[in-house]
Formats: C-alpha cells, structure tokens, sequence
C-alpha cells in the first residue's frame, strides 16, 4: 500500500480534498482543502494539492450496492462468479458500468454460505468526478462508496468497541451513507440518496421561499430537538422547526430500515444498536442528536476521527477551513486511510483508463522487458564473439550459425515443454477442484430424486484415496492411484412390513440410472448390512471420475 494519499469526495453542495501520510505514530494530515461544489474544479486548482493518483468517493444515485452469498470458492471461481452478477446488473441498467467486489465476515452457520458486497457505478459518473479532477490538473485512480470509506475511518481514527454493535451514519445535503459495525466486522453498508434536503425542501414549501433562503432559515432557526419544545428561541423558530420537523423522520427511518435490513442479511433478529455516530453536514442540524437519540433508543453523538489524527503539518489557514468542515471531511479521511492501510476494507471501482494502464503494466510491460532483455543478451553475444567470428575460418562460421539455429530451435522446444508441463498441471489441478464439488451436488441430487422413504443419509464426504474399479462393466482402473471420491453412509428401517431389501435394491438401480445430467453414471461400490429386525446399514463410494481402460497386462496385475 502507498505511505501517502490523496482523497477527493465531491458532493452535493461541498467538496473536501486531503493528503494522508501513514507516519511512525499514526496517520498525518499534510494538506486539506474544502469548497463549494460549483466551484470544485477552481477551488482544487488553486488550492495546490497534487491530486494526481487520487481516490474519490462514490454515493447517491451514481452508485448502487447488491448484496449476494456464495459457498465457499476460491478466488478463481469467485472472480467468475462475480462477473455474471455484473454482466447481469449491466444488462438490467442498459448501461456501461464498473464494478468491484469484496466478502463481508457474514458467514451463515447453518447454510455454510459466504456473503459478498459488489458495487457498481455508470462509467458516466466515474467520468464525471474524473473530468473534475483533471481541470484542476489531477487524475483519478479509484472510486471508492463513501460508506466504506467511513467504515474505515471508524477503523483506523474512531472509537472501536469489540463488544458493541455501532452504526455511522454520514448525513449529507442529498445522500446518506450507512455502515453498521459490530466489534470490528462490518456487517451492513448501505447508500440512499436522501439527506438533509428534506429539511430544506419542507421550508421552502412551507414558506414559500427559493433553495437558498430555505437553507438559510435551516440553519439559523431550525431545532428538532424534543426537549425544546414549548421553549423555541422565537415565534419564528417554532414556526420554521413546525414546518419541517416532521422531515426528520426520514432520516430516522433510513436508520431503522437499514437496521432492519442488516437483521435480515446477518440472520440475527435480536440485534440491537449500542450507539449511533453521525457525521456529514446535517448532522450540523440544531436539536438532530437529541431527536435521533429519542427516537432511536441509544446513545447518539458525532463521530470526529480528526481527534486521532495529527494535523500539526497543516498550515494555519488549512487547519482553520479544517476546523470548520470537520464533519464533512470523514469520508474524505476514511477514503485516503483506505488507501495508505492494507489491512482495511478494500472496495475499489477502478475508471476504465486505470484498467487499461494496469493491464498493460501487469501483463504488456512484461512481455516488452522479456523482448528488451533477449535484444540484450542477443547485442551482448554478437559483441563478445565479434573478435573471435572475425579470426574464425569460414567452417568455423558456418559451424556457428548451425550451433545457433540448433539452440533456437531447443530454446523453442524447451520453452514449449515447459508451458505444456504447467498447463497439464494447471489442467489436473482444475480437475481436482472441480470433481469433489460437481460429484457432491450430483450426488445430492440423485438422492433426492432417488431415496425412498425406508431410508436415510447419516453422513457424506468427499476423501481421497485409491479405488479398484473391478466391478465396473465399463472398465477397470488397477493403477491404485488417489483420487476423489464422495462417501455417503446412510441407514434404513422397514416402514412397511416387507422388509428393506427390496427397497434397497430399487433404490441403488435408480441411483444408479439416474440421468447425471447426460453424463455417465458414476461407478459405485456399496456395502450393505442388514441385522434381520428391519434396521440396515449402507457404505458407499461413489467414483465420478471416467474409467481408465486397461490392456493385458495391467489386467493380469
């Protein structure tokens, strides 16, 4: 991860950029700007912050959060999971998106599935924030959800508690960015786009006034506080905070939906806010904290992570505009701590011209050095054997191009062998992976198809060990060689007065016919025991793999 940071998070009404260095005893505030949104690009410019290489914030209507649980998988088989969910939320939109992907440490017990965040966002808006960054003579390297980015503030600045259940809220003019913490886990992440404008627009409509005059009266008279009440500042003031106290129960319903929606994902009904921490510019809301803390039932207070952070580098005018956008400036923080600490939660929607540039230098740039370092040792060669090629007779030289051409062309057959060798291993190994959970859901499937009532499965799992495939009609495998094979042990009881061996029978020849999906039946070895009362035993080893046919003499051994 890089030591320092740039973070840049455009919203609504206001943007905030900063630069964040990871230093011995925390995390060190070098640079920090804050302006208007109208004026982003020109407040950037001049502001002289190097912005190239930054990472921006996502939220609103640009971004949109899925939820999804997968077995566990490895990373290949996650990484192609996760790109049919984004060709199927692409063609949903109608839309070119970008997307990335991440686990949450959700894990349901009893279903043995894991849960994965995925965001998305129009390459339209990573545009936009780009081409803002780039008039002030910057470049954007990633996009990150502004609700990650203050759950890694939280991590990294705030006050964590392991044995509390903690939700961040950031309360914007237009959007709200949610994260619900339990310890250290993230549990929840959530991004409505709706915010302190309800406030705004419940005064306008009330007072019959514009945008900014509404704000205005927000400001200076508006007080959602329950224990004011009866005991406004002024006429005015009660009439203002009349008009659009209401609206702050959209906010408190953000909250307590989003609640509700991480009890659902987590699969724990019972779970219960220990406290909430608000930041964002309508948490600046006079009498919110009281209202919330009313209507949410636990403690509210605002969450300032530049408490943990050394601004002692600022310079005085920016600690100052610091000072007066604190609130705002979390995500901002939470952005650019990401960045700099590998050990956070990492979400990054990477601009389609930064996939490029990565790819070329993973991949292309590789490729050219390999071709530069041949050009190389070849010019290196040419030189060192000039002096000798001259002295040489002309046999000699003709002896050299054929020692040459010879080397060529083993360098080439070497270098082919060597690709074969790893991808018959790369092959194997896919195999390998592949047989265990394609012969278990098989396996499962044909028992639900195929199991009779007088029976029962006790236990399934996948071993590996070697199989002699004697009985197998379709051929016979002596090499004694491991493999993976699914072991399903099961009971029976006569439920009907005839005993269970009939029943077994039909139930092993239905197993075995069973269509597979097309392919050909898996070989079985079975084990049977039977105590004469009605009870029986069953073992068997189930073998998905093909057959290996052999000759003469293997059949001898």
């Amino acid at each position: 991860m890089a030591g320092k940071a740039i973070a840049v998070d455009f919203g609504s009404k206001s943007y905030q950029a900063l630069v964040l260095k990871d230093g011995k005893h925390g995390l060190v505030l070098e640079r920090f700007t804050a302006g208007s949104a109208d004026e982003a690009t020109r407040g950037l410019a001049g502001a002289g912050i190097p912005l190239k290489g930054s990472v921006a914030g996502l939220a609103g209507r640009d971004m949109t959060l899925r939820y999804t649980q997968v077995p566990p998988s490895p990373d290949w088989q996650l990484r192609n999971l996760m790109e049919l969910e984004i060709q199927d939320m692409s063609g949903q939109t109608g839309g070119e998106l970008s997307a990335d992907y991440n686990l949450l440490p959700i894990e349901d017990e009893d279903g043995g599935m894991e849960t994965v965040l995925l965001a998305f966002a129009r390459n339209e808006a990573l545009d936009g924030s780009a081409g803002l960054v780039s008039g002030a003579g910057g470049s954007i390297d990633a996009h990150v959800p502004n609700c990650v980015g203050l759950y890694n503030a939280y991590m990294r600045c705030g006050p964590v508690d392991e044995d509390s259940t903690v939700c961040l809220a950031n309360l914007g003019h237009e959007t709200i960015d949610l994260a619900i913490v339990r310890g250290v886990d993230l549990l929840f992440v959530r991004n409505l786009a709706q915010g302190g404008k309800v406030f705004d627009d419940a005064i306008a409509a009330a007072f019959n006034v514009g945008e900014r005059k509404a704000e205005a009266l927000k400001k200076e008279l508006l007080d959602v506080d329950p224990f004011s009440r009866g005991r406004y500042a002024s006429g005015q003031a009660e009439k203002v905070t009349v008009a659009a106290g209401g609206s702050g129960s959209m906010i408190v319903s953000a909250i307590q939906s989003s609640l509700a929606f991480c009890r659902n994902q987590t699969r724990t009904p019972d779970l219960q806010l220990d406290k909430l921490l608000i930041c964002g510019g309508t948490s600046r809301v006079k009498g919110l904290t009281g209202m919330l803390r009313e209507a949410l039932r636990c403690p509210v207070e605002v969450f300032d992570p530049f408490e943990s952070v050394d601004t002692s580098k600022l310079p005085a005018d920016e600690f100052e505009l610091l000072d007066a956008n604190r609130r705002e400036a979390v995500v901002a923080l939470g952005l650019a701590a990401g960045k700099v600490d590998g050990s956070l939660y990492q979400l990054e929607i990477l601009p389609e011209s930064v996939k490029r540039r990565r790819r070329f230098l993973q991949q292309t740039i590789w490729v050219a050095a390999a071709i530069l370092v041949a050009v190389g040792l070849l010019v290196g060669i040419a030189v060192t054997e000039q002096s000798t090629a001259d002295a040489a007779t002309a046999a000699a030289r003709r002896n050299q191009a054929i020692v040459a051409q010879i080397r060529s062309v083993d360098g080439q057959a070497r270098a082919l062998v060597e690709e074969n060798q790893k991808l018959e291993g790369l092959i194997a190994q896919l195999a390998e992976r592949a047989v265990p959970l394609d012969g278990t859901i098989l396996t499962l499937r044909a028992l639900q198809d195929t199991m009779p009532d007088e029976f029962w499965v006790n236990q399934l799992e996948v071993v590996q060990r070697a199989m002699k495939r004697d009985g197998d009609p379709r051929g016979r495998r002596t090499t004694g060689e491991p493999r993976p094979l699914v072991v399903l042990k099961g009971s029976g009881k006569d439920v009907s007065g005839g005993g269970v061996v009939d029943p077994y029978t039909r139930f092993l020849t239905q197993f075995k016919s069973w269509s597979y999906g097309g392919a050909v039946a898996p070989f079985v070895e079975t084990k049977n025991e039977s105590d004469g009362l009605g009870n029986s035993k069953f073992e068997w080893t189930i073998d998905f793999r093909p057959p290996v046919q052999t000759g003469p003499e293997e059949e001898q051994n």
